[in-house]
């Protein structure tokens, strides 16, 4: 029987993604799930009761009160995100995770990315990396010079629904494929969708919504966003096109083509034949391994607040007529607020907000 090595403890694991947590800990072989943290008390005893878990609290205070883990997956929303992630790091817990988008203000992004970094504790955001089948690799073969120097890139469909909460993970695709930063951008900026609306005393600017635009990237590059399309739904999140070659992200494997023109062609190279990994254990892994090597986590905390500030500009700059805007940003207290859902959680802002019919249940 394998040593348990990794003590780990999930809060809000009785949330719509918060189980999916729960699940890839409880079957992982390397971790002992010590606590789950949640206040729906009912909820959260029946996904105990299904995983093992032996030791549950009503909040991430009350857990670290008594005890520090070496891994804390933080799945609340968003509002809560910064305290419960610099909670974590102050505690001493060696890793820590939240999901997306990674906060609403820019000031709060910057303190938990910073906070981690002074703490040594390593910080990862979301599941971009593996939202799409064998990115990390695609981007690694990309660097290798298979497509040569990169000359552009584009998000194919826009970013139809939220700008930051859904689009976050697109940008962050964009800036691991490509390697390099955005340095500025032009948006412009759709109405939300029905049933997006945000509290009525929230200013335009400071609402997700869709949105498109340029990206320039700091290899000198531009990302083309093009206007969301209600009626074409497209099915690549990110393209690449390099001076030998182009890549576009899709399922079930992404398609990579050498060589130009007429003497251009499709490539498999072996990755593309490896069995995908569940993403949510690919997630884990990744705290595992930054607690390994004592370094940051791979699809950061860092990377989903450069997506944060991309999308927080692009919304800027709509407002002010698609007015070219630089980044970094001077003004650090800009605030993008998502779906009632993600800022407050389905117990609060009601499940059928986003879609759903109740909270979850353990299958």
């Amino acid at each position: 029987m394998a040593t348990k090595k990794y003590r780990v403890a999930v809060v809000g694991g009785a949330g719509t993604w918060g189980r999916y947590y729960l699940r890839a800990y409880a079957n992982h072989p390397d971790c002992e799930i010590v606590a789950l943290v949640d206040r729906a008390r009912a909820r959260r005893q029946a996904f105990a009761d299904r995983y093992g878990v032996q030791v549950v609290y009503d909040t991430l205070d009350d857990l670290l009160t008594k005890e520090v883990p070496d891994i804390v997956s933080v799945i609340l929303p968003v509002g809560h995100n910064p305290g419960a992630v610099i909670a974590c790091a102050e505690a001493g817990v060696k890793a820590v995770s939240c999901e997306k988008p990674i906060a609403a203000e820019l000031s709060q992004a910057d303190a938990m990315v910073r906070i981690c970094r002074e703490r040594g504790t390593a910080f990862g955001c979301g599941t971009g990396y593996w939202d799409a089948p064998h990115l990390p690799e695609t981007a690694d073969w990309i660097r290798a010079g298979n497509i040569g120097r990169p000359t552009g890139a584009a998000i194919p469909g826009g970013l139809p629904v939220e700008v930051s909460g859904g689009g976050c993970v697109q940008l962050t695709m964009m800036r691991l494929l490509t390697g390099m930063e955005v340095e500025w951008v032009e948006g412009w900026a759709l109405p939300p969708e029905a049933g997006w609306m945000p509290p009525v005393d929230m200013p335009e600017v400071e609402t997700d919504s869709p949105a498109y635009g340029r990206l320039g990237l700091s290899g000198g590059i531009v990302c083309d966003i093009p206007e969301p399309r209600p009626d074409q739904r497209v099915f690549c999140p990110v393209a690449i096109q390099g001076e030998n070659g182009r890549v576009w992200i899709s399922s079930p494997k992404p398609i990579l083509i050498e060589g130009r023109g007429a003497a251009s062609t499709p490539v498999y190279p072996e990755f593309l034949d490896a069995p995908r990994k569940d993403g949510f254990t690919s997630a884990i892994e990744r705290l595992m391994r930054a607690v390994d090597a004592g370094e940051e986590a791979l699809c950061s905390g860092h990377d989903y607040r450069q997506a944060l500030e991309i999308a927080i500009a692009l919304k800027q700059s709509a407002q002010r007529g698609h007015q070219r805007i630089s980044l970094p940003l001077e003004d650090r207290s800009l605030k993008l607020y998502p779906h009632p859902y993600r800022l407050k959680g389905g117990d609060v802002a009601g499940w059928e907000s986003i879609g759903y019919t109740g909270p979850p249940e353990v299958a």
